[in-house]
């Protein structure tokens, strides 16, 4: 499992054709010990965090985000300068053989997800299971019509397991346009099969940019875990 002298010591090699996710288990990291390696800026962000819980997972995730970008450019992780985009999306202005570093991150419970590759725009989520949510109610709000209508044929025991699995894809693609939730969570669909060997492509009403390609990530006891990316052959490396 990943801890913080794993990731100072790791170096991190990118390339367009590989994609590496980074499994994050929160209570191996000390967040005392990990906001160090964050800006002034992420400091004075992480102090207006008066959940503890949510403080943690923002220092720890962003400490790791910038000793993995740090190890991948060969720079100083005081040297890497983070931005956020229209819809709030995080960036990097740092590239590789003039191709730009993209990244995503997520958390969820007591794990975080962190994606990068080079050249590829990504999106990564993690989402922890609730079974008295009430998923019958968000699919009917948030899912297209495709989605909601195959997962009323799901077996009633399994759909608000697989109503999780289509949260997290619907999350990573819309991190990975990074246009948020502004694009609407109805707007396209997902399968909802639950196979990860190879991506299944976004289907939505009109045409966008990009084609785009979704993937379950790994098995997590009570997660749901998801990649999206606008290449359908890239190798998805897992460090976990």
């Amino acid at each position: 499992m990943n801890t913080l002298e794993k990731i100072l010591q790791e170096r991190l090699v990118l390339s367009d054709n590989k994609i590496h996710v980074y499994l994050i288990q929160f209570n191996l990291f000390d967040s005392n010990e990990c906001i160090q390696y964050l800006s002034e800026d992420e400091c004075i962000r992480a102090e207006k965090l008066k959940i503890e819980v949510k403080k943690n997972q923002f220092v720890i995730t962003r400490s790791v985000l910038r000793l993995l970008l740090s190890s991948a450019v060969g720079k100083s992780y005081q040297d890497i300068d983070l931005f956020y985009g229209e819809h709030g999306k995080p960036s990097v202005n740092e590239s590789l053989n003039n191709k730009p570093i993209k990244f995503n991150i997520s958390h969820s419970g007591g794990y975080a997800l962190i994606a990068i590759t080079l050249n590829n725009k990504v999106g990564v989520d993690i989402e922890e299971i609730n079974l008295d949510i009430n998923h019958q109610s968000l699919s009917k709000r948030f899912f297209s019509e495709q989605e909601y209508n195959e997962l009323q044929n799901i077996d009633e025991g399994q759909r608000c397991d697989v109503f999780y699995s289509v949260w997290a894809k619907k999350e990573s693609f819309i991190k990975a346009t990074g246009q948020g939730v502004a694009f609407g969570l109805e707007r396209f669909s997902v399968s909802l099969e639950e196979g990860c060997e190879a991506g299944l492509e976004v289907k939505t009403p009109v045409p966008i940019e990009k084609v785009w390609f979704t993937y379950n990530l790994l098995d997590l006891d009570g997660y749901k875990t998801a990649l999206t990316t606008s290449t359908i052959n890239s190798e998805i490396i897992i460090h976990q």
